[in-house]
């Protein structure tokens, strides 16, 4: 038996203590403040999830997502709660176990795919608010008067900026997109940049 990759970090104000994480051979092992442990068995993990989602006191936050068959999911970042508004980036401990895990899960799991990205749900309505941006921006564009409008060619100016931003929402769509990678092909934007590939 190898030995566990550990994690550790403290969620917010409401916890007493560190949550340590264990990557064991048969099990995710997590243990609170009470001692206990808790395990989640490698068969019993349905899908794992990698995203950045930051939030406006951790720009660099990194989730891996576990959702079990019968239970609630386990969301584990890289952040870890220091006091009132103070974070601590735990990328350095953090990566090495999600690579670990993730390998872990692989073995049980050896036709899986892990989730790049946001959820579709997600995905969905963020995809309906960038077009609405785009159709507004396109829409001041076209109705607002501007300097161009002294020029002959305004509107196929106009037309010529619309579809420069294309481009820009169709990279940006994309970036988000949810998608499954083999778990050895795991793309390194997936994870926070000043880590350790471990």
């Amino acid at each position: 038996m190898a030995e566990p990759v550990i994690y550790r970090r403290r969620g917010g104000a409401i916890s007493r203590s560190e949550r340590e994480w264990r990557v064991e051979d048969d099990a995710l092992v997590t243990r609170g403040g009470s001692g206990r442990d808790k395990r989640y068995r490698w068969s019993d993990i349905a899908s794992v999830r990698l995203l950045h989602d930051p939030v406006r006191a951790c720009s660099w936050r990194y989730v891996f997502e576990l959702q079990p068959k019968d239970e609630r999911k386990i969301v584990i970042d890289n952040v870890h709660y220091c006091g009132a508004r103070e974070f601590e980036d735990r990328s350095d401990s953090y990566t090495p176990f999600v690579r670990a895990a993730i390998a872990r899960w692989a073995v049980t799991h050896p036709k899986g795919r892990v989730l790049i990205g946001e959820t579709p749900k997600r995905y969905f309505f963020l995809l309906i608010s960038a077009l609405l941006g785009l159709g507004v921006l396109a829409y001041v564009l076209v109705a607002v008067p501007t300097p161009l409008d002294a020029l002959p060619y305004a509107n196929l100016v106009k037309f010529g900026i619309i579809l420069l931003m294309l481009p820009i929402f169709w990279r940006a769509v994309l970036k988000v997109m949810p998608r499954g990678v083999a778990p050895d092909q795991i793309p390194d934007r997936a994870f926070p940049t000043n880590s350790n590939p471990g």
